[in-house]
């Protein structure tokens, strides 16, 4: 009677295991080179950010729909690809990740060369932003080390809420935001100077120690700033179409 009791529970178990694996796996549209596109279902799974990031796991609508079906992952069902093979992705619920280069020079290292990242974009026009999550292995720092080891059920919510924010204008590669001159971003738009300087969009408010000596902001930090590029990028967008008429 144990053992029947075990099996049941083991079976349960790995059923529950299986059902939030298969919610990892979001559809959406795989964009590729020369203007190609695959729909698929993409992995994404917070507690491993490296892996939609650094190169993505997915799987084709037939395949991901006899997983989840029947549960079990056979054979090549689930495939990967590397930011090199392709331009980024969008997910029906909105989100738009783009392949990026990005050195991360805020690390202990003098300098580091480029490499293509797979960034969940935030903003788009003559700003664009893009978010870095934390990888959860390697080389990590000691607090995301504590969440990992300690406090594991709270580990998405702290990688979801201590991200890199990054910013991209008029060069190749994106910057971490808490290393740059703001101005050189949105003092060309008076309006939008002004706004910040009387602090209008809230963003000096997210000026803490913690924020200046860090490379890391919260979303209270990002809805601020997004608010300053949105309305940035809105004006930027409105004067470009009124000079092509």
């Amino acid at each position: 009677m144990k053992k029947y009791r075990y099996l049941i529970g083991l079976f349960a178990f790995l059923f529950v295991i299986s059902i939030q694996a298969q919610g990892n796996y979001h559809k959406g549209v795989l964009h590729l080179k020369k203007g190609k596109s695959q729909e698929v279902y993409i992995e994404i799974d917070f507690e491993f950010p490296q892996r939609f990031q650094q190169g993505i796991t997915y799987m084709e609508p037939k395949d991901f729909e006899k997983y989840k079906s029947t549960g079990k992952m056979k054979g090549k069902m689930k495939q990967k690809m590397e930011p090199k093979h392709f331009e980024g992705f969008s997910l029906d619920d909105g989100r738009e990740f783009r392949t990026v280069w990005y050195s991360d020079l805020t690390g202990k290292a003098i300098k580091m060369i480029p490499k293509r990242m797979t960034l969940e974009q935030v903003a788009d026009g003559s700003i664009k932003m893009y978010k870095l999550y934390s990888r959860t292995t390697g080389k990590i720092n000691q607090e995301l080390a504590d969440q990992i080891f300690e406090n594991r059920e709270n580990l998405v919510d702290y990688i979801q809420n201590n991200f890199q924010l990054l910013i991209l204008k008029d060069k190749k590669n994106p910057t971490n935001v808490m290393h740059i001159n703001l101005l050189n971003y949105i003092g060309d738009n008076a309006r939008v100077k002004d706004n910040y300087t009387n602090n209008h969009y809230g963003l000096r408010d997210q000026f803490t120690e913690r924020q200046k000596m860090g490379r890391y902001v919260n979303k209270e930090y990002e809805a601020s700033f997004l608010k300053m590029i949105n309305d940035y990028n809105e004006e930027a967008a409105m004067n470009s179409a009124s000079d092509s008429r």
